[in-house]
């Protein structure tokens, strides 16, 4: 049983500051901004790269009271969530399910983007986030406005 993955499309890492983490991620490990955002109503701050064969890195700081803030003071930085693409989000987390994993946080609302959550309790201690997107990867920079606010 598969849950039709199509693409893996980043990982995000927990930091307690964009500012201090992008000398390494950015300067020194080559990866180019590709866009920002604030997310005001769920308290984090995202920076996406992009580095030379096409891999997207998303650096994720708390500004604010939420699952962020949560997040470092119960783990500390690293590792937030790997995100995968599927063809079908209904059918990936009702596979997900049927083989014993814990799904949860759906998420049908934004049409160019829904999304689910496999339990770091199910993944091995990491979050792993399904999306389903009818936007091309060249499209990105509109969901992820959209998803966490942007100022790129």
């Amino acid at each position: 049983m598969r849950l039709g993955v199509v693409a893996m499309d980043h990982i995000a890492i927990a930091v307690r500051s964009v500012s201090a983490a992008l000398p390494l991620y950015r300067d020194l490990l080559g990866g180019s901004e590709l866009r920002t955002g604030v997310n005001e109503a769920q308290g984090y701050r995202a920076v996406r790269l992009r580095y030379p064969n096409g891999a997207e890195l998303e650096l994720l700081e708390p500004v604010g009271a939420g699952f962020l803030r949560d997040f470092l003071t119960k783990r500390g930085e690293g590792l937030h969530h790997l995100t995968y693409i599927v063809s079908d989000l209904r059918a990936a987390v009702r596979a997900a399910r049927e083989a014993g994993l814990r799904v949860v946080d759906e998420s049908y609302e934004n049409p160019g983007w829904f999304e689910a959550f496999i339990s770091p309790r199910s993944a091995h201690g990491t979050i792993v986030q399904l999306a389903q997107t009818t936007l091309a990867r060249s499209e990105g920079v509109r969901c992820f406005t959209e998803r966490h606010g942007g100022d790129r």
